[in-house]
């Protein structure tokens, strides 16, 4: 959920409504094939507005499933086989959540919760590779928590030694994860096989969104204050970069071959495709402000918020909370070539290679 303000609470739960709508541009004119775009899948969408989590088959463009979750849901994970998802349950104002609802994506089918004990605020997370370890960031405990995933219990956690540790960003091979934590903007950086932190990176005000390259050349990491995306570069352990111009840099990803980093801009309904390597806009694609229901937490935006690529970096599917459904991108054309429906105030938001 955006945070504009360095809270640790979540915000009241928000719903609208909206339906299937044909595709348009990056100039925002309707194409005649929106809905007849190619791609696999099934995208799992954490709906804050009614808790729950909608799983969506990419090639039909149609909801599989509408799934409860627990209290306060925000983020999504899935695992490298695309067998599980899992949905953090961040809890809401004066109930701190401390839970995951795991989901069989094959079956369509929650099949269990996993009680994270102590550790409260759980919101971003990954699985490992290897699938038998989930890492999830606990907000109130300054800390990255450590699930064995098949029994479902905490096995460890890592501190990032700062508050509101948000969002986090995990390297390809596991090694490293980037927390933003968004009440002092700072970035942490842990040492994952260690279980330790390494040191913290000074950014800019209210970091939340956060990714970085599959190699861990660089950690891109967003700030709702100052409205700007910073470049990290672990190895020389400090920002070479900063972009500007946005309303508020809410989610970033990165392309598997690391040429390009989409960014979610909310305020200003975009969504911007970006060069890595020049950090200069590629493309922008504007999201038209049609089905926007009466609680978009931007007035009259879709607010495009939550995003995750196809796993081989063709498609960007993006939650658009503000009229509850998916965009589906294609990043070469620059172009929503679908879109399709979700519950109650879409967010969090992950892409399993598992087809119907």
């Amino acid at each position: 959920m955006i945070r504009i303000e360095i809270v640790c609470l979540a915000l009241a739960a928000v719903g609208c409504s909206g339906g299937a709508r044909s595709g348009v541009t990056a100039g925002g004119a309707p194409t005649s094939s929106a809905n007849a775009a190619t791609g696999s899948g099934t995208v799992i969408v954490a709906n804050m507005g009614d808790n729950t989590a909608t799983l969506l088959d990419v090639a039909s463009k149609r909801v599989v499933a509408t799934l409860p979750a627990g209290n306060g849901v925000h983020e999504v994970a899935v695992s490298h086989d695309g067998r599980w998802a899992v949905v953090s349950n961040y809890g809401v104002r004066g109930a701190p959540g401390n839970s995951l609802t795991v989901i069989d994506v094959p079956k369509a089918a929650v099949v269990r919760t996993i009680d994270l004990g102590e550790f409260k605020r759980p919101h971003g997370s990954a699985f490992l590779p290897g699938d038998s370890l989930f890492a999830v960031t606990s907000e109130v405990s300054k800390a990255v928590v450590l699930v064995n995933f098949a029994a479902g219990t905490v096995v460890g956690s890592i501190p990032t030694n700062h508050p509101a540790s948000h969002m986090l960003a995990l390297t390809a091979d596991g090694q490293r994860i980037y927390t933003s934590n968004v009440a002092d903007g700072t970035v942490s950086e842990l040492d994952v096989p260690g279980r330790r932190f390494v040191r913290e990176f000074n950014v800019a005000p209210a970091v939340e969104g956060i990714t970085v390259t599959p190699g861990g050349e660089q950690v891109w990491v967003g700030s709702n204050q100052a409205k700007t995306v910073t470049v990290l570069d672990p190895s020389a352990g400090a920002a070479v970069g900063t972009l500007s111009g946005f309303g508020m840099p809410y989610r970033l990803a990165v392309t598997p071959d690391s040429r390009t980093v989409i960014i979610t801009d909310p305020p200003n309904a975009m969504v911007r495709i970006v060069n890595r390597a020049t950090r200069e806009d590629r493309a922008s694609v504007k999201i038209p402000a049609d089905s926007v229901g009466p609680n978009a937490e931007f007035p009259g935006s879709p607010s495009p918020e939550g995003i995750v690529l196809s796993r081989d970096g063709r498609y960007a599917f993006v939650a658009l909370q503000g009229s509850s459904r998916v965009a589906m991108i294609d990043i070469a054309k620059a172009a929503v070539v679908a879109y399709m429906p979700t519950g109650a105030g879409p967010d969090g938001i992950a892409y399993s290679p598992f087809g119907r």
